[in-house]
């Protein structure tokens, strides 16, 4: 019965486990802890026990992965608390009121296609509230012309066409080429000496990654993803969903 009753606790102990296991390489140290015997005990108990309780191991794996979850959703939120200060920052590509009492940030890629919706959504919104701000961070993920439309919008900020470019660039379906892109510029009245020298520098290129690395740190892995007071909406929400997290975190604002 002793014998029995180590066995079951050795098994209990190897179940509850079982699901680290799966996600991580047991350790030498705890591997070494156990005799051959042992191993090939615990082995045959496991086998049986998955047999008739299938389920089981599924379920805390299931459970680790929640667990991870919540740890990233949290480690976001820390993150987000840290950002705020820069996301008020007036030197950012935003549209509607600069001092607007909430805040809308949104990461995107000019070639995603649900980003185009979204920013169709959002100039819903401008036209509705005149005390939105919208704080615009380029996350140009999908090819590499993302990137140069990225870097010909951040250029344009610098002229203080942001906006417009960013429109254009939005509603372009043309030719994926540097060359229609720099011809949308000049299109817009950019000076394109100016253009060209800034989509070339170290800075507009370090800024782009910048706010790439902003997006992983508050767990957007794809875009379009948005910011709204203190809450992170990752994928495309629609405008109702966008409209109530602006009247929530008005709400919230007006709480503190």
């Amino acid at each position: 019965m002793k014998t029995e009753f180590k066995s079951l606790k050795m098994l209990a102990l190897t179940v509850g486990t079982c699901a680290a296991a799966l996600c991580a390489p047991v350790s030498s140290a705890a591997a070494a802890s156990f005799t051959a015997e042992q191993k090939a005990e615990i082995e045959a108990m496991f086998k049986e026990f998955l047999a008739a309780n299938p389920e089981a191991i599924l379920q805390s794996v299931e459970n680790f992965r929640a667990e991870q979850e919540k740890k990233t959703q949290q480690s976001a939120q820390d993150n987000l608390q840290e950002y705020q200060a820069y996301f008020l920052n007036k030197d950012l590509p935003i549209a509607g009121n600069p001092d607007g009492d909430v805040t809308l940030v949104e990461f995107f890629d000019y070639n995603c296609g649900y980003c185009r919706k979204a920013f169709a959504d959002i100039q819903t919104l401008l036209g509705e509230d005149e005390n939105l701000r919208v704080v615009f961070q380029e996350m140009p993920i999908l090819s590499p012309s993302s990137r140069t439309m990225a870097t010909l919008a951040l250029a344009a900020h610098d002229q203080g066409k942001y906006f417009e470019m960013h429109k254009a660039l939005m509603d372009y379906r043309g030719s994926q080429s540097d060359d229609a892109f720099y011809k949308l510029a000049e299109s817009i009245g950019l000076d394109m000496a100016k253009m060209k020298a800034a989509v070339t520098s170290e800075e507009m290129q370090a800024e782009i990654t910048k706010s790439m690395d902003m997006a992983r740190d508050l767990g957007i892995k794809g875009t379009p993803g948005f910011v709204v007071g203190d809450r992170i909406y990752p994928g495309y929400i629609g405008a109702d969903a966008l409209r109530k997290a602006v009247a929530d975190a008005r709400a919230a604002n007006k709480e503190k």
